[in-house]
């Protein structure tokens, strides 16, 4: 109980700055975004005068230093924690002294906040409400240039989350120094994100993140990353700084300064930048492609063509021949991805050639069908193409037995993201729907139920379990909780292990209906297999105080993504316990996608809205959360508005294709895996006997993959 009380007095720390930013006079904005600090009426640090104590709060924080300062010198790394967190919430100037005084390894503290990285960022957090005094502007800039100790300690000794942590802290302090009132903090980040140190990335995003109104002498400074912070800030008074880079004799900084001629839009420039295609310099080359294509001139093709045409720039031309692209640009492309070994080089080269709207795109995607390696990637980008005649292409593929499978998948995908419909590819997956081959019928089924010709319902018992899984992979086109009710259903019985490790999709919802037992639930969280993470969603979502501990166990795991859906599904539980838990776990979390889970989370209980902990760590993440993201739910939620605007439709379609260096997919039992979609949810996936899988609904954004381990057995064999 005392570590939860400590916790959260380190969440208290910034509760008096954020009431007084919500209570300025002014009409609501129409939208909601992440708080801004206002820098219309700047003030000069108030001057610190010592007196006597007086009074019995003054006394009460006397001694509160006192105890704090005697916590801080323990050996121990928790009571050293404790103690820092006393006096970020005291926060008065012998306890800022005290915080600042644990950065020092040489002080009476020996550093307690270089030994423990926890202790680091509650010394951020604790100092960022006085980033208009000048020595807590010194403080913070010392955090934000720590280095990673090669040794981070915490309770349990070696702490893995040691790094992330120190990069945390270096983002809390170099946010707490842009949002400061006095202009002379944010100045301080200026000199930070035009260098090369650790804390580069950390000062240029809060500088991005809160302009600040001087940047001291644009010109003066030219080095590469001064050059890409202008490009960044999108700042035109380094203009003339960024015109005379253009002529510097190191070729990092001509790139640098070409790239941000195009990003501030300066065609005075253009005279320069073509002069800069004929360097032999490949940095220098593509980067004055790059510039022409920013600045959308005429010959920005022929620049991209130019490119193409270089080993040593081919992917530089790859990528920006999606946003320039013409039928020589389309013709050079095809050229390269077939000649280069790069795969890099030929997936960029398919992506573009599928952004292209001329004829000569599509012919060369078709021709690209031939190759095994490049066939799944072309299907796909002919399955998204803008080009007029890409049906007709993926008509005429389907006729063929060998791109037949490629072309109905291609065709989903064009039926679903583009909304176009083609009766010969609907005749064609009833076709495969009937077939005796297995993988026929598991794709032709898959195909009419993504494409609203069949019901999920009706094949997730078929006797096949290729049939089963494509079934059951086809219901997140339209997840009903009838269709999510069978998928539970059905994986209590399933005998399939890849078969039940995809109906596990079942738990999107959260079991509502209560279908699986609590220690099914427990057993699949703790498995470690696909639907472990929506396991432990479900099993945080139930109403049970004999379960809090290993949901709190799950809110703690080595794995991010336990942690992350733990705190959604805690989030939607009843127990009246959960949010001090969710703002406790919140406290040092440094991955990103947790924090986002748990600030959900956490703005999801209006029930408790009312609840000091939840307020404590809403207005610390709104005013101090290095992710945009995280500041505006957190926002929203302390101004009473739901954390997401109106649910966006998801048409997306995920395609995913395995293979080996021969371009074939694997032989062996089934893959299955989680894809981590960008709103954090794990979904669980199956791979075909052609090594795809289609993944229906998914929201814009990253994704990413993981794959499971792959066990033999003797079952599900392919005929």
């Amino acid at each position: 109980m005392k570590r939860a009380v400590a916790a959260r007095a380190c969440l208290g720390a910034f509760l008096a700055v954020g009431a007084a930013h919500a209570q300025q006079p002014g009409p609501a904005p129409r939208f909601a975004q992440p708080p801004v600090v206002r820098r219309d009426e700047r003030t000069q640090p108030p001057i610190v005068v010592a007196t006597p104590l007086g009074s019995s709060r003054e006394l009460r924080a006397h001694f509160g230093v006192e105890l704090a300062a005697r916590l801080i010198r323990s050996s121990d790394a928790d009571e050293r924690l404790r103690g820092l967190e006393r006096a970020a919430d005291i926060a008065s100037p012998q306890a800022l002294a005290l915080l600042g005084s644990a950065l020092d390894a040489q002080s009476g503290g020996v550093g307690a906040a270089r030994l423990d990285p926890r202790a680091l960022v509650c010394v951020a957090r604790g100092l960022a409400r006085a980033a208009d005094q000048a020595n807590v502007r010194v403080w913070l800039t010392q955090i934000v240039t720590t280095g990673v100790p090669a040794r981070a300690t915490s309770r349990e000794g070696d702490d893995p989350e040691g790094p992330p942590r120190v990069e945390l802290a270096r983002e809390i302090a170099a946010l707490a120094l842009a949002s400061s009132d006095d202009p002379r903090a944010a100045e301080a980040l200026v000199p930070l994100a035009r260098g090369t140190g650790p804390g580069q990335i950390a000062a240029a995003a809060a500088l991005v993140a809160l302009p600040p109104r001087t940047l001291g002498n644009a010109s003066s400074n030219t080095s590469p990353q001064a050059l890409r912070l202008t490009a960044m800030l999108g700042d035109l008074r380094g203009l003339d700084g960024v015109r005379a880079a253009l002529k510097a004799s190191d070729p990092a900084t001509r790139a640098a300064a070409l790239v941000a001629t195009g990003e501030l839009g300066d065609a005075r420039s253009l005279d320069l930048v073509r002069a800069a295609l004929a360097e032999h310099d490949a940095r220098v080359h593509a980067a004055a492609a790059e510039a022409l294509v920013l600045l959308a001139a005429p010959d920005a093709a022929r620049a991209v063509e130019g490119l193409l045409a270089d080993d040593a720039t081919a992917l530089a031309g790859a990528r920006l021949a999606e946003r320039a692209q013409d039928a020589q640009v389309a013709r050079a492309l095809a050229a390269r991805i077939v000649a280069s070994q790069n795969q890099a080089v030929r997936t960029a080269g398919i992506a573009a050639l599928g952004r292209g709207t001329s004829a000569d795109a599509t012919r060369a995607l078709v021709a690209l069908l031939g190759f095994p390696e490049l066939a799944g990637d072309a299907a796909n980008a002919l399955g998204r193409s803008p080009s007029v005649t890409a049906m007709a292409a993926l008509e005429a593929a389907a006729a063929q037995p060998a791109t037949r499978r490629l072309a109905v998948r291609a065709y989903v995908v064009r039926a679903r993201v583009r909304g176009e419909r083609s009766r010969v590819l609907e005749d064609t997956a009833r076709d495969l729907a009937r077939a005796t081959d297995p993988s026929d019928r598991a794709l032709g089924s898959f195909a009419r139920i993504a494409l609203g010709d069949a019901r999920a319902l009706d094949l997730l018992a078929d006797r096949e379990p290729r049939v089963r899984r494509a079934a059951a992979m086809a219901a997140l086109g339209d997840p009903t909780g009838e269709v999510l009710e069978a998928l539970l259903r059905q994986g209590a019985v399933e005998t399939d292990p890849a078969t039940r490790a995809v109906m596990d999709i079942g738990l999107v919802a959260g079991d509502p209906g209560g279908r699986l037992t609590t220690s099914a639930l427990v057993d699949r969280a703790e498995s470690g297999d696909t639907g472990a993470p929506l396991a432990a969603m479900t099993l945080a979502r139930r109403e049970d105080a004999q379960l809090s501990a290993k949901v709190d166990a799950l809110l703690g795991a080595r794995d991010p993504l336990l942690r992350a859906h733990a705190a959604r599904g805690l989030g939607a539980s009843g127990e009246s316990s959960a949010t001090g838990r969710l703002a406790h776990a919140w406290v040092y979390e440094a991955n990103l996608a947790v924090r986002r889970a748990l600030i959900g989370a956490l703005a999801a209980r209006t029930g408790d809205a009312a609840s000091p902990s939840r307020i404590h760590a809403l207005t610390t993440a709104a005013h101090l959360d290095p992710d945009a993201t995280v500041r505006w739910i957190a926002a929203r939620a302390l101004e009473g508005r739901p954390a997401a605007l109106r649910p966006a439709p998801a048409p997306e379609v995920a395609w995913l294709r395995l293979q080996g260096p021969d371009g074939i997919v694997p032989a062996g039992p089934p893959f299955t895996g989680a894809l981590v979609q960008s709103d954090g949810l794990a979904i669980p996936v199956a791979f075909d006997d052609d090594g795809y899988a289609l993944v229906l609904g998914v929201p814009p954004g990253e994704a990413r993959l993981v794959l499971a381990p792959r066990l033999p057995r003797g079952e599900d064999r392919r005929p």
